[in-house]
């Protein structure tokens, strides 16, 4: 009977061993650059946090005039950095998507097959179908041959007899 005990009690020291270290063998995100933009985002709201008691606490007669000044002229100048470099950031992602709609807007499929190709090919290296380089004159939208309106913007095009000819 006293073997027994043991056997369930070193059974039970194991598991219960076991899942108390789980937690500390977890990998810790490695991704850095996520922690500090957090950090960033969190002493912003501190710093606007701070002004915004300040300000109450000025009004309301706790803090005087002779502090409020310094204090309040601190807190501006780092609200006013976190505020720089949040715009600084925004405008390198608009930038990103700028970049990415023009390469969007330039790059030619095929038609036929979607395979990408190059401005001066006139055939489809993949299935061979020519390419249609008709654009609207309005949006400058691809149209098929024989269309009589942009399906994009709606303008009415010019039948041309050899389009329709060739069709």
């Amino acid at each position: 009977m006293e073997i027994s005990s043991i056997l369930v009690g070193l059974i039970l020291l194991g598991t219960s061993l076991f899942f108390v270290s789980v937690p500390f063998r977890k990998k810790q995100p490695k991704d850095i650059k996520v922690a500090k933009v957090d950090i960033q985002g969190e002493q912003r709201e501190l710093v606007l946090s701070t002004l915004r008691d300040l300000d109450f606490d000025f009004r309301i007669g706790k803090v005087t005039e002779e502090d409020y000044t310094p204090l309040r002229a601190q807190l501006m100048a780092k609200a006013a950095q976190y505020m720089e470099t949040e715009e600084k950031e925004n405008e390198q992602l608009e930038a990103l998507i700028r970049t990415r709609r023009v390469v969007h807007q330039l790059a030619i499929l095929c038609e036929h097959c979607g395979a990408s190709m190059e401005a001066d090919q006139r055939f489809c290296a993949k299935c061979g179908s020519p390419v249609n380089k008709e654009q609207c004159p309005s949006c400058r939208k691809k149209i098929r041959a024989g269309d009589q309106f942009c399906s994009s913007c709606g303008n009415s095009l010019e039948v041309r007899v050899e389009a329709v000819a060739h069709s």
